[in-house]
Parts: C-alpha cells; sequence; structure tokens
C-alpha cells in the first residue's frame, strides 16, 4: 500500500526538523525509499532546539509555519515535521490550517496507538518534550500510564556519530528496557527522530516489549493524503 502510494505520487516532501543531522535523517529515511526531499532544520544544535522550545508557543508555531512555507516554496507538496520536541511545542492544528501543503507530525501516530496500549515507556530528547507527549497521548486516554525518561546526551551522542552499540551501553538503555517490562509498559516509544539511529541495536534488547519509532507511520499516513498521478 505505501509502496503504491509512492510510486503513484509526484509530490516532494518536505522535512523539517531541529537540527541539520535531524533534517538530514529525515532525508536518507526518505531517499531510502527513493523518494525525492526537500529540507530545512531550525536549530544549529540538540541544546539550541532545547532553547528554542522555550520560545513562546505563539512564536515557535510561527517560525514552523514560515518553515513550511518555505519549504514549499523549494517545490515541496507536503511536509513532515521530523522532530517530536518541535512538534509538541507548537500548536499544530494552526500550523496545519495555515500552511499551503499537508503536513504531519510525530503526534497523529502517537494519537493512533492510544487505543491499542494503555501502558507507555517514552524516550525523549528532554523532558519537556516527554511531557507534551505524555499530554496528547492522555488527552485520548485518559486511563493511559507514562513512564518518561528525557535524556539530551543521547542525542548530542548521535549527534557526534558515537555507534549506536556504545549508545545503548554507555546511557544502560538495554537496562531501562527490561526495567519497563517489569512495570508493565506494553511499548516503548522513541519520542526523538534522532533515536532511528539505534532502533536495531536496542530492539535485540527488548524482549517482552515493543519498541516503536513513529517515522514509518508517519510516512504512512502523509503518503495516503497525496494527490495520485495517472
Amino acid at each position: 500500500m505505501l509502496t503504491n502510494a509512492i510510486e503513484n505520487s509526484a509530490t516532494t516532501l518536505g522535512v523539517v526538523a531541529g537540527t541539520a543531522i535531524d533534517t538530514r535523517f529525515g532525508l536518507d529515511f526518505l531517499a531510502a525509499r527513493d523518494i525525492r526531499g526537500v529540507g530545512l532544520s531550525l536549530s544549529a544544535s540538540p541544546q539550541a532546539q532545547t532553547q528554542l522550545q522555550a520560545l513562546g508557543r505563539d512564536a515557535l508555531t510561527r517560525q514552523l509555519i514560515d518553515a513550511i512555507a518555505g519549504l514549499h516554496e523549494a517545490g515541496a507538496g507536503a511536509a513532515m515535521i521530523y522532530c517530536n520536541s518541535l512538534s509538541g511545542a507548537v500548536d499544530m492544528d494552526a500550523v496545519r490550517a495555515a500552511s499551503p501543503i499537508e503536513v504531519i507530525s510525530p503526534l497523529e501516530v502517537y494519537a493512533e496507538l492510544t487505543g491499542r496500549y494503555r501502558n507507555f515507556g517514552l524516550l525523549a530528547a528532554n523532558c519537556q518534550s516527554c511531557a507534551n507527549i505524555e499530554r496528547e497521548i492522555l488527552s485520548r486516554n485518559s486511563t493511559a500510564k507514562v513512564i518518561g525518561i528525557g535524556n539530551l546526551q543521547i542525542v548530542e551522542d548521535i549527534e557526534d556519530s558515537v555507534a549506536p552499540e556504545m549508545i545503548v551501553q554507555q546511557h544502560a538503555l538495554d537496562d531501562l528496557a527490561a526495567a519497563l517490562t517489569k512495570s508493565g509498559v506494553q511499548i516503548l516509544i522513541l519520542g526523538c527522530t534522532h533515536f532511528d539511529y539505534f532502533y536495531r541495536e536496542l530492539d535485540r534488547h527488548c524482549d517482552g516489549i515493543r519498541l516503536f519509532s513513529p517515522s514509518e507511520r508517519m510516512l504512512q499516513l502523509l503518503c495516503a493524503r497525496l494527490p495520485r498521478v495517472a
């Protein structure tokens, strides 16, 4: 279904993320699926991205709207907000209403999960992002339980090209997965698009718990909205 949607679409997808590396990850994700992409980043570093979230919600929302307009001018016919932190820090309803193209964020994917799971684990780039994702989950499932952790150092290690196995080991992510399983968590959300970087390595340690990254489902949902060509 996804393959057909991509093959029958003449649309270039825009990627807007926090840092240049996160944007590149998004463009690489699209390129691996033979999808044309154009990217834009809002911050110079992970720390700057965290500080960006301290802006007023309205100001950051306007900055994202302007970024999407820029992607549209560069040829994008739809856009992925390839950043959990950014998605949770803005008014996404206002972003969609003001954007000339289709826009999707990881929060739409998490909304789907709330009907299937009750006990969530969440690993995010920072505690602000954890809180925003937790709020989204609880707004749709008031009985949900979320155990969240924010760790910006993991993001910085990824940007420094530390090997995935070293990241899992140094940050005890294998132990985290085991502890969450004992706490009854059913699904561990990687609430930062950087974290696809070590998905396969961490998944090896996730017996009894589902490891989830939103990227693939985001693309599926967005491609389902794209115009088809004859």
